[in-house]
C-alpha cells in the first residue's frame, strides 16, 4: 500500500537539520538536546506532530510522522529518538486523558511537552480522586525539556494487592505528572544515544488525577482523527522504525562518502576498490532499502485500517515487528560501516555515533524477539482461521 505523505511537515524536519548536525557534539557532552535544537523543533511545531488539531497540535498522519522521524534521526539519532519519545507521548497525553487534564496540558499557546517511561514499574493506590503514585524510573528519554513526565504504573488497593481490570488484565495505567513533582538523578552514562537525556527520575507519593492517566493496555481514543486509533503500541512501533530507518541509512551514505578516499594502512587503493567492499555495501544499501520498503509499507496498511474503522490485530503486529526488523538490519549496517571505515570510526565521527545509536536502539525491549514471534503467531492464527473457514 501507497503511504500518503504530508512532505511539507517533512520538510520541516529536512529544513533544521543543519542545526541539528552543527549541535550533535555539544549535545552528546550535554548528555540532552541543545537549548538551540529545542528552539527549532519548538518553532517547527514537530514536538506535537501526532497532537490532535483541536489542541495546537499538525494533526499529522502516522506515515509523515514516520518520516519525520527518518529524517530527523538521519540528522542525529538522539534527536530523531527524543523527538520521537515526545511527540508520541504527547499525543497519547492529548487523546487518551481526561478532558480537563487535556485542556490544562495544552491550552492555547503554551503546548505541554511530554517525556517518560510508560513501562509499568511503580504503583498507584487508588484514592478519592485519583491515585497516590509512588515509583522510580530510568529511560525518561526527552525529559529534560518536558513540562509534563509520564510513568507506568500497577494499580493497587490500600493494602498494596495489584489489581486487574474487568477483562482480567493487570490494572496497568500511565500517570501524569508536572516536571516540578519529580525528582530527577540523571544516571544517563550510555554507549549510544547519549544525547537523549534518559535520565533516571523518582516519584514519591504524590497524588495524580484520575483524568491525568489513562490504561496502558485498555485505553480508548477520546479525540483525535481516526489514524490514532491503530494504538498505543503501534504508533510507538513507528517510531522505533524511523530511527533505525534514518540511522541505518546514513551510515550507509557515510561509508559511501569515505569509499572514494579512504586509503587502510598498508593499502594502495581506496577501499571502494575492494571487491568484498563494493559486495557488502551492495547487499547493506538493498538491505536497508528493503527494510524501508517494508516499514513504509506495514505502517501506511495500519493506518489505512485504522481509518476505515477495521481492527486488524495482525497489520498492527506486522507493523510491531517491520520496526524490529528494521533495527536489526540498521545495525548490521552500521556495524559495516564502522567496520570499513578503519581509524576514521574509531576515532569520534558520524558513522561511530550511528554504529553506538544504534547498538542502544536495539536493546530496547520495543524491539526484542516478542515482536517476531508475536506477529508469526498472529499469521499462524490467520491461517488456522481461513482452514476452518
Amino acid at each position: 500500500m501507497t503511504a500518503v505523505i504530508d512532505e511539507a511537515l517533512v520538510e520541516r524536519a529536512r529544513a533544521i537539520a543543519p542545526i541539528i548536525e552543527a549541535e550533535a557534539d555539544q549535545a552528546e557532552a550535554d548528555t540532552t538536546t541543545t537549548q538551540r535544537v529545542v528552539d527549532a523543533l519548538t518553532e517547527s511545531e514537530l514536538f506535537w506532530i501526532l497532537v490532535p488539531k483541536e489542541f495546537g497540535g499538525l494533526g499529522g498522519d502516522l506515515t509523515t510522522a514516520l518520516s519525520v522521524f527518518d529524517e530527523l534521526s538521519y540528522a542525529d539519532g538522539s534527536v530523531g529518538w527524543s523527538l520521537m519519545a515526545n511527540s508520541t507521548s504527547s499525543c497519547f497525553a492529548a487523546i487518551y486523558t481526561g478532558e480537563t487534564a487535556a485542556e490544562q496540558m495544552f491550552p492555547d499557546g503554551n503546548r505541554g511537552i511530554h517525556a517518560g517511561m510508560l513501562g509499568p514499574v511503580g504503583t498507584a493506590r487508588r484514592v478519592e480522586g485519583g491515585y497516590r503514585v509512588t515509583g522510580r524510573y530510568s529511560f525518561g528519554s526527552g525529559c529534560a525539556h518536558a513540562n509534563y513526565i509520564g510513568a507506568g504504573t500497577i494499580e493497587t488497593d490500600d493494602d498494596g494487592n495489584q489489581l486487574t481490570t474487568e477483562s482480567g488484565l493487570p490494572a496497568m495505567r500511565v500517570v501524569l505528572v508536572p516536571r516540578e513533582e519529580i525528582h530527577f538523578r540523571g544516571n544517563w552514562d550510555v554507549i549510544g544515544l547519549t544525547a537523549t537525556g534518559s535520565y533516571d527520575y523518582v516519584i514519591d507519593d504524590v497524588f495524580v488525577p484520575e483524568a491525568f492517566s489513562y490504561s496502558l493496555l485498555e485505553h480508548t481514543q477520546l479525540r483525535g482523527g481516526p489514524g490514532l486509533s491503530v494504538g498505543l503500541f503501534s504508533i510507538t512501533g513507528a517510531g522505533h522504525a524511523g530511527i533505525a530507518l534514518g540511522v541505518g541509512r546514513r551510515a550507509i551514505d557515510e561509508i559511501t562518502k569515505l569509499g572514494n578516499t579512504r586509503v587502510r594502512m598498508a593499502g594502495f587503493a581506496t577501499i571502494g576498490t575492494e571487491q568484498l567492499f563494493q559486495y557488502e555495501l551492495g547487499m547493506h544499501d538493498c538491505a536497508m532499502r528493503a527494510a524501508s520498503a517494508l516499514v513504509y509499507e506495514a505502517v501506511a496498511d495500519a493506518d489505512a485500517k485504522a481509518r476505515a474503522g477495521v481492527v486488524d490485530t495482525t497489520a498492527q503486529n506486522r507493523l510491531r515487528a517491520a520496526a524490529t526488523y528494521a533495527t536489526r538490519v540498521a545495525t548490521d549496517a552500521t556495524h559495516f560501516a564502522y567496520s570499513w571505515a578503519g581509524s576514521a570510526g574509531l576515532r569520534p565521527s558520524v558513522i561511530q555515533r550511528c554504529l553506538r545509536d544504534m547498538l542502544a536502539a536495539s536493546q530496547h525491549i520495543y524491539v526484542d524477539n516478542n515482536t517476531l514471534t508475536g506477529y508469526a503467531q498472529a499469521l499462524l492464527a490467520d491461517e488456522a482461521e481461513r482452514l476452518r473457514q
